[in-house]
């Protein structure tokens, strides 16, 4: 019974396990087998303004598209989408031109949101550029808060004020950006030879997008060999007449003969009507438009200019019905395979639900929907094949692939030129492609229905530019007298004045004065001639004055500018205030200020330069110390010495020592001298003398190591600490006075007395002005004046240009400004001149003719690298002073020996009874007893021969017995023994 229970549970059991799921003791869960699964619907909302002839097609091509993705019919690539979605369309038609808010949130709220949907499709043929185009930014800020994906194509893009990525928006833009029209337009600009233009932009929207991406392929650009450069940027209001002619007015006085135009179609008539007043639509001159200028016009009625290039995309036509050549059918069926393309692409811990949670109401859900991202981020990195035209143009193959920032990363752009048809009227005909950075032209109409493309270079004119000479800015030297032109070529010619001159008839006439004027200032107008495109001629200001304000008026080089005798002045000229009031300034090439230039009076050699090895505290203590007290000390331990002097004033016999020999010695000792010298007998003293020698030695090795640098030449000069230096704002107080000057007429003469007043009044009253730099340094080199006031960096220049080094700039720069060229007040060529002095400054070019030309090399002659100059009577003055000294106290010290000998003695025998005069020289002792000192000497050397030849004991007790009672016998191994002063009396060494 209990197994057939058993059996029937295992029954129940089984069949439960096949149909539903039931518990068995709560541990064990049996399941109900699902169903397979099906497609998962996904929502695509296309957006789209109403057009009464269109909706329907494009309605029509949507649904198309989205049925051959459902039933798998679609590309092989997309035919896996069959399988795992379901693609439903979602319309969303807002009305035709400007809509408003109500429109735009009645679309988002009641079709997008309410129905889930995971990609909206945004598209318009509107190319107004004005409210149209603020309204559609509008739906797409307002979409992008969703978080739900956007496929936009609107012609209008550049006109967005969207930031250049689209990423935080979750946009990606299917139209070609601005950015591959800029680089269209310099592919133009390349390809015929036309580095310089010019661009206008209107007021339309996206204007300062269009500068930028123009801007910013120029840097790209920069780093080629090809060089392009923007030489005027104007933007106008084209509804202010008088702003348009102004601003064109710039344009043509800047010579830009290559325009780029970036207008709606509408601004561009504008323009061109004003441009025609100003003949600046004629065969010089060459428009090129972005796709604005052209929009879907195919005939052109307003004024513009035949020939005229454009650069544009496939939009649409104006026809009320949709047109076989319609792009937007086109991306409304790319769009979905975009996106089925990045649905492939999800990796399987991507999978969530496509259908967006996203509500307009807190309540009904969330207000942004996050797996939108992952969506958007595959989206950019997918691809589709496509044709940016209609489907004639054969361009099946293009791919749509984009940018980090939801941009296009290529586009397939159209070049058309606006061409005069057998009936007058001005049609735009396609003439080039530009895809991948590559350019391909056809035959072109060029204006003027000319068979050559313009030359885009500005016309050249001429100027007449004033000077004035100043090397190294401006050096004059004389023409070849056979071509009549500079020497090499190198320079220009200029008009250095009239002269006088006689004819063959002996008449007088006069005639021009031709130079060869070079420099830097030369070379840097010679650049700007170049690269700018002008002539000009370059004359000598008649005056020869730099400019001063006087009670009649300016003159010199001022005076031409403001009386419009010269269009430009091209010299170191200096800027300041006064003169900016009345003329007008480029921007400085060079910083300058005042400085002081004086005269170095070489072979000058201090009459002291023997002692300079050591400071005079160094000397006092080695004269005055040192040698003191080693010679006293020497001279005491002898004197104190039982093997010496034993405290006696006569040494041992065979012994000549006393305090002058001691100083002799020592003198001796410090000089290396080789002399005869007498040596100390007592051990002491002659340690003392070692240590002696040994300082010697070292105090003789450091002053022969220093000599040599304090024996060469001297350079002196008057080391000025600046303009304030007290030498030039007291020059009373030196003797003789100081004297120095400046320029007459001058900036710095200007300077000086507006500033320094004192100054001023004492070079106007001692008349040290000169006529110009070249006098200034005659008169320093020549010692008329000790010092020059100038410009810095012409006496830098000066100074190093001097073959034998005899000048020197001194003291602080003053008054710092810089040169600039001169124009006239108000002169259009000020601003030309200021934009390439900028690129001059970037590039180093302005250094590097600095370096050229204001490097000075001051060498005394062509050998002087290889060859040392040979040394002059001049490097050793102080010897011969030292000398000469020496012979001066010789001859007062012989005078004192006469005076001594003749006057002194006889007083000092009386003084000095006992002779310890000795003591201190032996020489003075002995010439108080001159003629005992002989009979001495005579004794002296026969004791000493009977010493040298018996050495008996008789003899030794007859010497004990010649001694003194009081007297001990002498022993060497004791005290010496003690003398008597008559056996001292026997030396007589002088």
């Amino acid at each position: 019974m209990k197994h057939r229970i058993w059996f029937i549970l295992l029954l129940l059991a089984t069949f439960f396990e096949k149909n539903q799921s039931i518990d068995l003791g709560g541990s064990r869960k049996v399941q109900k087998p699902k169903e397979d699964p099906k497609r998962e619907d996904v929502n695509i909302a296309v957006v789209y303004q109403h057009y009464a002839g269109r909706s329907k097609s494009y309605d029509k091509a949507f649904k198309e598209v989205i049925r051959k993705i459902n039933d798998a019919t679609a590309v092989s690539s997309l035919r896996r989408l069959a399988t795992r979605y379901n693609f439903q369309a979602v319309d969303c038609i807002l009305p035709t031109g400007t809509f408003f808010v109500k429109e735009v949130l009645d679309c988002l709220c009641n079709n997008v949101t309410s129905n889930n949907v995971a990609l909206i499709i945004f598209v318009t043929a509107s190319e107004t550029y004005d409210s149209t185009t603020a309204a559609e930014q509008y739906f797409l800020t307002a979409a992008s808060y969703t978080g739900i994906p956007i496929i936009a194509w609107n012609a209008d893009n550049a006109g967005f004020t969207f930031e250049n990525d689209l990423g935080p928006y979750r946009i990606i833009q299917m139209a070609p950006p601005i950015e591959h029209q800029a680089r269209a337009m310099l592919a133009l600009l390349r390809r015929y030879n036309w580095p310089k233009f010019g661009v206008v932009t209107s007021e339309m929207a996206g204007n300062d997008r269009f500068v930028t991406a123009i801007r910013e392929e120029l840097e790209l650009f920069s780093n080629k060999s090809t060089k392009f450069e923007m030489i005027h940027f104007s933007h106008m209001n084209t509804k202010n007449d008088t702003d348009v002619d102004l601003k064109l007015a710039d344009v043509k006085k800047n010579q830009a003969k290559i325009i780029l135009l970036y207008a709606n179609a509408a601004q561009a008539g504008t323009i061109f009507s004003h441009a025609e007043k100003m003949d600046m639509i004629g065969e010089k001159y060459l428009w090129i438009g972005t796709q604005s200028v052209k929009g879907t016009q195919t005939t052109v009625k307003a004024p513009a200019q035949a020939g005229m290039l454009c650069v544009n995309f496939h939009t649409v036509s104006n026809a009320m019905f949709a047109p076989r050549d319609d792009i937007l059918p086109l991306i409304i069926q790319l769009a979905p395979k975009l996106f089925g393309a990045a649905l492939l692409q999800l990796r399987p811990n991507e999978m969530f639900s496509l259908k967006s949670n996203v509500s307009c109401k807190s309540e009904d859900g969330d207000p942004y929907w996050d797996n939108g991202k992952y969506i958007y981020e595959h989206m950019k990195a997918a691809f589709v094949k496509g044709n940016p035209f209609h489907v004639d143009d054969g361009h099946d193959s293009f791919f749509y692939t984009f940018e980090k920032t939801g941009r296009l990363r290529n586009s397939i752009l159209q070049i058309s030129n606006l061409r005069t048809n057998s009936k007058g009227e001005k049609t735009w005909e396609k003439v080039g492609i530009f895809t991948n950075n590559e350019l391909k032209m056809a035959d072109v109409q060029w204006p003027g229905e000319k068979a050559n493309p313009p030359q885009g270079a500005a016309d050249k004119f001429h100027v007449k530019v004033v000077t004035l000479h100043e090397p190294p800015f401006i050096a004059v030297s004389d023409v070849d007298p056979d071509t009549q032109k500079c020497p090499g070529n190198q320079g220009s010619i200029c008009d250095w004045g009239d002269v006088e001159y006689t004819d063959g008839a002996g008449v007088k006439k006069n005639r021009t004065l031709l130079k060869c004027c070079s420099g830097y200032c030369v070379d840097l107008l010679n650049k700007l001639a170049n690269d700018i495109g002008f002539t000009y001629t370059l004359y000598k200001v008649r005056d020869e004055k730099w400019g001063l304000k006087t009670e009649n008026g300016w003159n010199g080089l001022i005076a031409d500018l403001m009386h419009n005798k010269a269009d430009m002045c091209v010299t170191s000229l200096k800027l300041n205030s006064e003169r900016a009031r009345d003329i007008d300034f480029s921007l400085p090439f060079l910083d300058t200020g005042i400085s002081i230039i004086v005269k170095i009076r070489s072979g000058v050699l201090s009459p002291t330069a023997f002692l300079e090895p050591f400071e005079y505290s160094t000397w006092v203590i080695i004269l005055f110390v040192c040698i003191h007290v080693a010679a006293i000390s020497i001279f005491l331990f002898e004197w104190v010495s039982p093997y010496s002097f034993n405290m006696q004033k006569y040494p041992p016999p065979e012994h000549k020592f006393s305090l002058f020999r001691s100083y002799w010695l020592v003198w001796a000792t410090l000089f290396s001298a080789s002399v005869s010298t007498d040596v100390p007998k007592s051990t002491v003293s002659r340690l003392m003398a070692l240590v002696w020698a040994a300082f010697g030695l070292t105090f003789l090795a450091v002053y022969t190591a220093n000599l040599a640098a304090f024996m060469i030449t001297r350079v002196q000069y008057y080391d000025l600490s600046g303009i304030h230096d007290p030498m030039l704002n007291f020059p009373h107080d030196q003797k003789p006075p100081f004297r120095f000057g400046t320029v007459d007429g001058g900036n710095t003469h200007e300077t000086m007395k507006r500033n320094w007043h004192k100054m001023h009044e004492y070079v106007k009253h001692n008349k040290y002005f000169r006529m110009n730099i070249s006098a200034g340094i005659e008169a320093v080199k020549n010692e008329e004046l000790d010092a020059f006031i100038y410009d810095a960096v012409v006496l830098d220049y000066w100074a190093g240009k001097d073959a034998n080094c005899a000048l020197m700039t001194v003291g602080k720069w003053a008054s710092m400004t810089g040169y600039g060229i001169g124009f006239p007040k108000n002169s259009p060529h000020t601003s030309l001149v200021n934009h390439y002095m900028l690129q001059y400054q970037q590039k180093g070019d302005l250094e590097r003719l600095q370096n050229f030309w204001l490097t000075g090399a001051c060498t005394p002659d062509s050998h002087s690298q290889t060859q040392s100059a040979p040394l002059g009577i001049e490097n050793f003055l102080s010897a011969f002073v030292l000398l000469a000294g020496g012979i001066i106290v010789s001859v007062i010290v012989l005078g004192f020996e006469h005076i001594y000998c003749m006057h002194l003695r006889k007083p000092l025998q009386k003084i000095d009874p006992n002779g310890w005069c000795g003591i201190i020289s032996m020489a003075m002792g002995k010439s108080l007893t001159f003629t005992e000192a002989v009979d001495r000497v005579q004794e002296w050397r026969s004791r000493t021969q009977s010493l040298a030849s018996t050495n008996s004991p008789q003899l030794k007790r007859r010497r004990s017995a010649n001694l003194r009672p009081t007297e001990e016998p002498f022993n060497q191994d004791l005290n010496p023994p003690r003398r008597s002063p008559r056996f001292l009396q026997v030396e007589t060494n002088l």
